[in-house]
């Protein structure tokens, strides 16, 4: 793990990313700047302010004055009711523009609270704790803030630049297998849409070893920070990050809607690397055995998510209003190799959905061969 607090060059000299046992001390230091009487909020679900924000204070005396606003973990909070009982929070607080919201939390957190933050009296600042490695390798980078809605994942949202992102991967310790394997999806995006060598450490690394987390975590944030530099607006490269995430994001929304177990969002990006990587292959892209590892590692790490035939109409049916959608016909991103992505590759109803069937038959026959 990192020694010292190592920042990280993103989009811009002042959004830094920081990542090491000193993340914190630099986020104190910033906020020391900060003129006198400007107030922090500490927005977090009730998991991250019992276990995160005890170790937070103990390190940032100046931010035992500040204030803590609660909402409900879980992709629920990411609504516009959350949004509208947080605003009224600080409206009641009076909080004014020079404000400060920092946001500890995961992907949900930093999601919502850049959103809140975007546009509480046309926008204050705020600043990025992520507890989560989904948050850390990936959510809490780039600007992205949003929140669902009519059960569309992040159909309303902006790019929101925090004032910095500071990654105390001692935060780690706090979560269980599942919610690390649900940041690990986004790392094996990263590798396979922009480093087949990241690819290669992040499948063979031992994931319960924090040093190693700390090494796949900063190369991550690199990749990614690599492409946002370019591409803030998500206009070109950036759409590479998309992989998984047409099929994955309507994997996600079909569970909230059945009565199977809701996936996390990296489980369900997860699940559609695979029905991607098919298409991907299907389409004279990428070749089968490459295809086939992709698969055979993914379905190693992840529980599967049983499907129906049925199940078909409705998936492809969420994708319609999936935001990268351009003139009414569905883009997604694939593979033309493990380490490369190609963007806005149209696709057809039909197809998707025999990328669907794919993935279930994969299922079925796993679960077929594997009976004790």
């Amino acid at each position: 793990m990192p020694k010292r607090a190592r920042p990280v060059e993103l989009w811009a000299a002042e959004h830094p990313v920081y990542v090491g046992a000193g993340s914190l001390a630099a986020l104190g230091a910033r906020l020391k700047q900060e003129p006198e009487g400007v107030r922090v909020f500490v927005l977090g679900d009730e998991n991250t302010l019992r276990l995160c924000l005890p170790e937070l204070l103990g390190q940032l005396d100046g931010l035992r004055n500040s204030s803590t606003i609660e909402v409900p973990s879980g992709e629920q909070s990411k609504s516009l009711e959350t949004c509208r009982a947080v605003w009224e929070h600080l409206l009641t607080a009076e909080a004014d523009r020079s404000a400060v919201l920092l946001n500890l939390g995961g992907g949900v957190v930093t999601d919502l609270g850049g959103f809140i933050a975007g546009a509480y009296k046309r926008g204050i600042r705020c600043v990025h704790v992520p507890t989560t490695l989904m948050g850390m390798c990936d959510a809490a980078i780039g600007g992205k803030s949003g929140i669902d809605l009519g059960g569309v994942k992040n159909a309303v949202g902006s790019f929101e630049p925090p004032m910095g992102v500071y990654v105390h991967v001692p935060f780690l310790r706090t979560l269980g297998k599942r919610e690390l394997l649900n940041g690990v999806a986004e790392m094996i995006k990263h590798g396979l849409a922009l480093d087949a060598d990241h690819w290669n450490d992040v499948r063979t690394a031992p994931l319960h070893d924090m040093d190693a987390l700390a090494g796949l975590i900063l190369r991550s944030i690199a990749l990614k920070a690599e492409v946002v530099t370019k591409d803030m607006h998500e206009n070109g490269d950036r759409k590479k990050l998309n992989f998984g995430h047409t099929i994955g994001h309507a994997l996600e929304a079909h569970s909230w809607e059945s009565g199977q177990r809701t996936l996390l969002h990296g489980e369900a990006v997860a699940l559609g690397m695979i029905a991607e990587s098919w298409l991907s292959w299907k389409r004279g892209l990428l070749d089968r055995a490459s295809m086939e590892r992709i698969s055979e590692h993914i379905l190693s790490l992840y529980k599967p998510y049983p499907l129906m035939a049925s199940d078909h109409h409705r998936i492809v049916a969420l994708m319609r209003n999936d935001k990268k959608n351009r003139e009414g016909s569905t883009r997604i991103t694939l593979l033309k190799s493990i380490g490369e992505a190609v963007v806005d590759v149209e696709v057809s109803s039909t197809q998707l959905s025999e990328a669907i069937e794919h993935y279930r038959h994969l299922v079925a026959h796993n679960a077929l061969h594997n009976r004790p």
